[in-house]
């Protein structure tokens, strides 16, 4: 995998918890104790389902879309990363899905097991947390999310998923995750 260089570059101040990559855009409704009500407007994403644990799933995962926003595509162009990265627990397996900003949404995948999705607009719950994003941390960070929600004026209408927005490499105190849960008002 060649990693741009401009992507190199935003790795460093990353280390520290700086985000210079392109994040999803979305519009804060409330603040509910720790849970953040968002609306995120549509937006499209390149997903990928891997089988197998959640670690080396995510790995795989990785590896498998950030080839293809570097250029391993039908157009062959390069896009830069972008944040948040988003996991998944899927039958299959752990799904990973990175962000696409419109510019590079119409890139097309040579690998078959990368889709590209266009999500509608949603209203979505989210709890952040810090710290390296591993198992243990996500499933609790869940439990928090769902907690936080009970006896408020909102019902979950999906699945918990999770966003990591900092590279392996940053700090871990300085790391943001967040579990985040589809919402309607009850």
């Amino acid at each position: 995998m060649q990693v741009p260089i401009s992507d190199m570059l935003k790795s460093i101040p990353g280390a520290v918890g700086i985000r210079l990559e392109e994040e999803l855009p979305y519009n804060v409704v409330e603040t509910i104790r720790s849970i953040e009500i968002r609306n995120y407007p549509p937006f499209t994403l390149a997903r990928v389902t891997v089988s197998g644990e959640y670690e080396s799933s995510m790995e795989e995962g990785f590896r498998t879309l950030a080839n293809f926003i570097f250029g391993k595509n039908a157009e062959d162009k390069k896009a830069s990363m972008t944040i948040p990265v988003f996991m998944d627990k899927e039958m299959e397996g752990w799904t990973m899905s990175f962000y696409l900003p419109e510019e590079v949404s119409q890139l097309t995948p040579l690998d078959p097991n990368i889709k590209i999705e266009r999500m509608p607009a949603k209203t979505v719950a989210v709890y952040r947390y810090s710290g390296n994003p591993d198992l243990e941390k996500m499933l609790d960070a869940k439990v928090s999310l769902l907690q936080g929600l009970e006896n408020t004026k909102y019902e979950t209408t999906s699945s918990v998923w999770w966003a990591q927005y900092d590279q392996p490499t940053s700090l871990p105190f300085t790391k943001r995750n967040e579990a985040l849960v589809k919402v309607s008002p009850k």
